[in-house]
């Protein structure tokens, strides 16, 4: 089982999260250890290396490999995943994150860093 940190749409209650069939939700109240850029194109949440506004805020999962598969499918040629430091409560651990490959026109910023509070759902 491999650890993911899911910022966006994938998060429980939302959109997406149909997506993490199979995967186990570890802790629902995390965010990155180092501060990134969140930015949304249409309903896609991104987030940047090499700009430092927020911690993102988001849950964190274990996968089994074929959810993790099925995830980098999903996300496909616009993310990249990679190693990231998360925080959950008093422990730092070492998670995947998917990143934003490049800016598109029109992206707008998240502000604080937390797609649940932007799109206004408590995933209820």
């Amino acid at each position: 089982m491999k650890k993911i940190f899911v910022y966006g749409s994938l998060m429980s209650g939302l959109d997406t999260d149909g997506n993490m069939n199979g995967a186990k939700l570890v802790h629902a109240d995390c965010r990155t250890l180092h501060k990134y850029a969140m930015y949304i194109y249409e309903d896609y949440p991104f987030i940047f290396e090499g700009r430092s506004n927020y911690q993102i805020k988001g849950e964190l999962y274990e996968v089994p490999a074929d959810v993790l598969k099925h995830l980098d499918a999903y996300e496909g040629d616009f993310y990249f995943r990679k190693l990231a430091e998360i925080e959950c409560g008093e422990e730092t651990v070492s998670a995947f994150v998917y990143f934003g490959r490049g800016h598109f026109f029109g992206m707008k910023e998240v502000k604080g860093g937390d797609y649940r509070a932007f799109r206004g759902k408590d995933g209820n």
